[in-house]
């Protein structure tokens, strides 16, 4: 029931967009807003597209940075921003969660965007002190014959990678406890001083640690197995089948986008993201640079929402 996060989208996507742009666009200045700190994934693909962008748009591409709620202050910001172009956002895989966590926002987490491409997409990966578990299996053995004994922290009540654990234990049978922590650093610090047993993250947070012998991994949350990552299993092919999350960044816009416009930024974000100095940068985060059609993340978005609201449901997350 809670299957499928995420389906590939195509790589071609400059097949349906319309040709010709209004020629005066982009007369200034572009801001990309994203509703994070700086330093993060958020912040770092912002500046990756911007920086591409710039050159091929011809004015500058700047990017704020407006965090709060879980990017939500971002979204709301953008969504009530003039429909004309120069104002884009950053979106992630939380814009869909906080549809279902929030009891109210000041937007439509659909009807107030347009939805222009996805940029990246990335899994997470389960991981735990070296030595701990033998495997996935037996880390979900032990929380089986011993509930809440094994513990997962995360990087915030209501994120992605909480969601993500809290579906592995609805899909396993297993109870965990799940602490929280003020990001995927300290999440890391906490299982690097035993505070927890494992933690669920994206490889930029876990990689380091696991190369260098401190950390395990031992499964990824994808359906197939990662590039990059061959050795570490699914959690699709070992303890729970069709098991498959897939998180994302993307591009979007305040609703009501003129046509041309949306036409020019697609086609330029589809340029970018042909590049191969761009797509080895966001493959260095960890994620598979992919671009899609604006239809194509509207339908992921809503799809997303529907699925993590009936997660946060089900494990009887409070909202907020």
């Amino acid at each position: 029931m809670f299957r499928t996060l995420m389906t590939t989208l195509p790589l071609t996507i400059a097949l349906a967009l319309p040709a010709v742009a209004q020629d005066s666009f982009p007369d200034r200045a572009l801001r990309i807003v994203h509703g994070f700190g700086p330093g993060g994934n958020a912040d770092t693909v912002s500046r990756i597209m911007a920086e591409q962008m710039t050159q091929g748009l011809g004015q500058p591409v700047v990017v704020e940075s407006r965090p709060g709620a879980g990017g939500t202050v971002a979204s709301g910001y953008v969504a009530g921003e003039e429909p004309d172009g120069y104002t884009l956002q950053l979106l992630v895989g939380g814009h869909a969660v906080a549809a279902g966590l929030y009891n109210e926002l000041p937007y439509d987490s659909v009807e107030d965007f347009t939805f222009l491409s996805t940029v990246g997409q990335f899994p997470f990966f389960v991981a735990a002190r070296a030595g701990e578990y033998e495997s996935i299996n037996a880390l979900i053995e032990a929380a089986l014959a011993e509930p809440g004994s094994i513990v997962i922290g995360h990087s915030g009540v209501g994120s992605t990678q909480h969601l993500t654990g809290e579906l592995l234990g609805l899909e396993t049978g297993a109870e965990f406890i799940h602490v929280p922590y003020q990001g995927g650093a300290a999440a890391s610090t906490a299982l690097m001083g035993g505070e927890v047993n494992l933690i669920i993250d994206t490889g930029t947070v876990i990689r380091g640690q696991a190369d260098a012998g401190v950390y395990d991994i031992l499964a990824v949350t994808s359906a197939e197995r990662w590039p990059g990552y061959e050795d570490v299993p699914t959690l699709n092919e070992t303890v729970a089948e069709g098991f498959d999350v897939i998180s994302w960044t993307a591009l979007g816009a305040p609703a009501g986008l003129p046509e041309d416009v949306e036409a020019t930024l697609s086609e330029e974000i589809a340029r970018v993201l042909e590049l191969e100095d761009v797509r080895g940068q966001i493959e260095a985060l960890g994620a598979n640079p992919q671009g899609s059609t604006g239809e194509e993340l509207q339908a992921l978005v809503e799809r997303q929402i529907a699925v993590w609201t009936e997660v946060i449901d089900s494990a009887e997350i409070e909202r907020r």
